[in-house]
């Protein structure tokens, strides 16, 4: 009898063993994610309607790249300043979608003021009176949720900023040994280092990829200076026939950059720096480019499934 209830027993636990070890295997295997994760894009913001434009549409673009298997619940793009929605509205959206997590991707090319403190400010992550009052001050609310937040990285994370550069390269090259490369990039003054280092990368992986020998970079600060470009520009002159101009901003081309000086040293009554001078400009950003969708899908999809 005593063996009986023992093997009755022993019954029982293997059967609860296995079907608990079938539901950590389906977990563990087939990426599952406990919960209803929400995913918030943050992007910069412009007044200019065509720079916000294709930041918008990644919203659609980052749920077609999450595929089959999306596991959020709720996907937002979202802007620091100058239009809606705002920071505090995406946030509002995953708590009205009974989010219980969110992940945050700030929407910058690299680390910066606005991912090392504005963001985390606007989410209510980390306290600074001069900062909330500041932001307060440009109109700007602060969200205060109660769900856990995750920010991960910029886009200088991984490999999608030097293949992004490289694909607007080879859409303009025409004979790579007369050519020069010049990518232009403005950011905080203290993350100089920084984005030298990323542009050594990546001006190294195009010449690598497509044969041209000279390539520089313009780190034009906040703002969107030319007088620093121009000098690069001439200096990779003096060394070869053609030049190509891209500009690693987001959603902004170096044409309009480019005109724009040359109608300010007009006005001025300067002289045109670039007489002579054989160069093309790349008249778009990094957006559009399904590159960052499908990068932005796959960072947010490795927070949700990590291992505790």
């Amino acid at each position: 009898m005593l063996k009986k209830q023992n093997t009755k027993t022993l019954s029982v636990v293997t059967i609860v063993m296995i079907l608990l070890g079938g539901f950590f295997v389906n977990t563990i295997y087939a990426g599952k994610v406990k919960g209803n994760p929400g995913l918030l894009i943050i992007a910069h913001g412009s007044p200019m309607p065509e720079w916000n434009k294709p930041v918008l549409a990644l919203e659609g673009q980052v749920i077609k790249a999450l595929g089959k298997d999306n596991p959020f619940k709720k996907v937002k793009v979202c802007m620091m300043e100058f239009v809606s929605p705002t920071v505090a509205d995406g946030v509002a959206e995953m708590e009205k979608a009974r989010c219980d997590r969110i992940v945050v991707v700030p929407l910058l090319i690299a680390p910066s003021s606005h991912s090392h403190w504005d963001i985390p400010v606007l989410l209510g992550l980390y306290w600074d009176p001069e900062k909330e009052k500041e932001l307060k001050a440009e109109g700007r609310l602060i969200a205060r949720s109660k769900i856990p937040i995750t920010i991960v990285p910029t886009l200088s994370y991984g490999n999608v900023l030097p293949q992004s550069m490289l694909a607007r390269v080879m859409k303009m090259s025409k004979n790579p040994k007369d050519e020069a490369v010049i990518i232009l990039a403005h950011g905080d003054r203290t993350m100089e280092p920084f984005w030298c280092s990323m542009m050594r990368h990546i001006t190294s992986y195009i010449c690598g990829k497509t044969g041209i020998s000279y390539a520089d970079w313009a780190y034009v600060k906040v703002g969107q200076s030319y007088r620093k470009a121009a000098s690069t520009i001439a200096a990779a002159a003096r060394n070869r026939k053609r030049i190509i101009v891209v500009g690693c901003y987001l959603s902004m081309g170096v044409t309009k950059m480019h005109r724009l000086y040359l109608s300010k040293l007009k006005k001025m009554h300067r002289p045109n720096p670039f007489t002579g001078i054989n160069i093309v400009t790349a008249d778009r950003g990094v957006l559009p480019d399904p590159m960052v969708a499908q990068w932005i899908a796959e960072t947010a999809k490795k927070v949700v499934r990590q291992k505790e």
